[in-house]
């Protein structure tokens, strides 16, 4: 019989250092857990973290009672639940929307807004602000990944998104994801 996995999420974040991502993944990895999914990313000085873990049920145990020890080591705070693997989303298609447009506090707001709108998953964003090197206007550069249901039709998605973005003042792609 197959060993049954448990799963559990854990979302860390401390004052950046060297080699704090290999510090946290390799007590993971000592407590008998894998890293299923993971985004490791700065955030100003910052190290952030978000992860979900899979393991027997010994190797969580193990790892939900290292983690507030872990935490102090590391100079993390981490918080952590019980999680499952994301189900398969077989009535959506995978897309990926690309902004980039002068720094304004709505921005991410009305895109999240019209992607609700439309029935449009968001997964994931990522978003960084910037001065341009070239006329040094503060900007903003947004990437998004998208599940967008298989019965609307690509064109009009796509042409809303354009005129969303023009009303933003923003530069946008709207394009599938090629997994």
């Amino acid at each position: 019989m197959p060993e049954i996995k448990k799963y559990l999420s854990i979302v860390a974040l401390g004052e950046n250092r060297d080699k704090l991502a290999r510090d946290l993944v390799g007590a993971i990895a000592r407590r008998g857990c894998e890293v299923n999914e993971c985004r490791i990313t700065p955030l100003g000085d910052h190290f952030s973290a978000a992860m979900l873990l899979a393991g027997n049920w010994s190797a969580m145990g193990k790892m939900e009672s290292a983690l507030p020890g872990l935490a102090e080591h590391l100079g993390l705070a981490i918080q952590f639940q019980h999680a499952r693997p994301a189900e398969p989303q077989t009535d959506f298609r995978p897309y990926a929307a690309e902004v980039v447009a002068p720094q304004q506090p709505r921005l991410l707001g009305e895109l999240l807004d019209f992607f609700t709108e439309q029935e449009t998953n968001v997964v994931e964003v990522s978003s960084q602000a910037y001065d341009s090197g070239l006329t040094g206007a503060a900007m903003c550069t947004l990437h998004m990944a998208l599940q967008v249901p298989v019965n609307h039709h690509p064109q009009t998605l796509r042409d809303a998104f354009m005129d969303v973005c023009d009303d933003l003042h923003a530069d946008g792609l709207l394009d599938p994801i090629k997994t």
